[in-house]
């Protein structure tokens, strides 16, 4: 271990390689070089003793005071980090979450299969989980590559698993190195945003392009709960969306991938959109920090969750520390750069991005085209008649549904009544029964065919005549249920 005057000696003789120094200050808290300005700048000196000097647990920090420059050097305790087996244990569980509480289960609720089926586990993975992970994956590499470029230390990604409907909470990097100056802390902060924000419009614009080339159904629970930002009602009008449609598990990656952009780009304490701020307000940027968790406190108003979100700010720090070199400004270049992202944080943001789809559970039958309702039909003796309605849940979450025909004894009177076949979707089942059982989206709806066949004679009694029967649709619990009515008039 070096004396204290060995240890003086070996950090001058650093400094002294990189700037003309003319004076030494030793202070309990760190070693203070008075030096002189090169002619190129102070940029590239102060970088490259920087990188001399961080890996020996010194850091270096630049400042200009009563018209001199000055250049500290302090020691930093070594610091131990978290093993790569951290990185991948959370990796693993959070692929395994993402899969099955994010893919599977927004697939399920898109399409009505189970979640556990083979269909949406495949199908949620490929249109939901992996393009919603490649979105927060490239973000998080995006600032890891930039760092390396400024040789600046950095973790590989944490993600974080979650639970329903997203199945992650995300992903960081550690920052094991100060940020060196403002150029740096610029591009190491607005990467990882533009990266995301660059793959999640492609995403965005297919899952919209599905979802314009799906079937006509209701939307389903999250089409109906997401509210659009700016950007997305845009990207909306490439692929026209009616309201009766159900948004593709693959918008919604987009969706949150956009969103998740806007959170990053908030100029917050250490977000990534504080680090943006930082670099273009210095020290100004803690006022805007402040506001933004003040509006964030007022807008909980309308989604009670942006509470939350900035009380974590406030505890993790309002305050974004300057980096080591806070003394260079910005070039053009990057304050375009700076305003870009800005303008990205307007075009995503989304002050309510949730909205409540009711708790009132519901089933309602509805009409189709060339079958109005009520259903008043005319059935010759001997003959067959086919008819269709749709029955649709109302409520705000899937439900299995069990459709029976109650027959009035029509049947005794040699009356065929069956269900031929279902529609839920693009996927048609055909049967034979009298009862169904499938399940439903959020205000989604399936179409029922139902054929009727008469009997070759009526007894006794004159003709036309008129019958009834009902078709009963409920819940196995039998908080929801609903019945149609059914009159056919009988000729000869």
């Amino acid at each position: 271990m070096l004396s204290a005057e060995a240890e003086v000696e070996s950090i001058r003789s650093l400094v002294v390689k990189h700037f003309d120094v003319y004076g030494v200050i030793v202070t309990p808290l760190a070693l203070t070089f008075q030096v002189r300005v090169p002619p190129t700048g102070i940029d590239a000196p102060f970088d490259g003793l920087r990188q001399e000097l961080v890996p020996k647990d010194y850091i270096p920090t630049i400042t200009q005071e009563k018209g001199e420059t000055l250049v500290h050097v302090q020691r930093r305790p070594k610091a131990r980090f978290a093993g790569v087996r951290v990185n991948v244990i959370l990796l693993i569980l959070t692929i395994l979450t993402i899969v099955f509480f994010g893919g599977a289960w927004n697939w399920a609720d898109y399409s009505g299969k189970p979640i556990l089926s083979a269909e949406s586990i495949g199908y949620g993975a490929l249109f939901f989980s992996l393009p919603l992970f490649a979105i927060l994956g490239c973000h998080e590499m995006g600032h890891y590559v930039v760092a390396k470029r400024y040789h600046v230390r950095a973790s590989l990604p944490f993600f974080l698993p979650s639970v329903p409907p997203l199945g992650t909470l995300g992903a960081f990097i550690s920052m094991r190195d100060p940020i060196p100056n403002r150029r740096a802390l610029l591009d190491i902060g607005v990467s990882g945003p533009l990266v995301g924000f660059a793959i999640a419009i492609p995403v965005t614009l297919a899952g919209l392009a599905l979802s314009a080339a799906s079937p006509a159904v209701s939307p389903t629970a999250v089409g109906e709960a997401i509210r659009p930002s700016i950007l997305f009602s845009l990207l909306s009008l490439f692929f026209p969306v009616p309201s009766s449609f159900a948004l593709h598990p693959l918008a919604f990656a987009g969706w949150v991938g956009l969103f998740v952009t806007a959170i990053n780009l908030l100029p917050a304490g250490q977000l990534d959109g504080g680090h943006v701020a930082r670099a273009l307000l210095g020290r100004r940027q803690f006022y805007v920090s402040w506001a933004a968790v003040l509006i964030l406190f007022g807008m909980s108003v309308f989604y009670p969750g942006w509470f939350i979100f900035g009380f974590l700010i406030f505890m993790l720090g309002v305050r974004h520390p300057p980096p080591l070199n806070d003394l260079t400004r910005l070039d053009p270049g990057r304050k375009l750069v700076g305003i870009v992202a800005v303008a990205i944080l307007i075009v995503t943001f989304v002050p309510q991005p949730f909205a409540s789809a009711g708790t009132q559970r519901g089933l309602a039958f509805e009409a189709v085209t060339g079958f109005p309702f009520p259903i008043n039909a005319t059935i010759v003796l001997a003959s067959s008649i086919h008819l269709m309605f749709a029955l649709n849940n109302t409520g705000p979450a899937s439900e299995n549904v069990v459709v029976n025909l109650r027959q009035n004894n029509l049947n005794e009177f040699g009356f065929v009544i069956r269900f031929t076949a279902f529609r839920i979707g693009t996927a048609t089942t055909p049967v034979s029964t009298d009862t169904l059982t499938f399940r439903l989206n959020a205000v989604q709806r399936a179409v029922l065919d139902l054929n009727v066949t008469a009997p070759s004679s009526w007894g006794t009694s004159s003709l036309p005549a008129t019958v009834t029967f009902e078709v009963h649709a409920t819940t196995p619990d039998g908080a929801a249920q609903q019945d149609l009515v059914i009159m056919l008039q009988i000729t000869s």
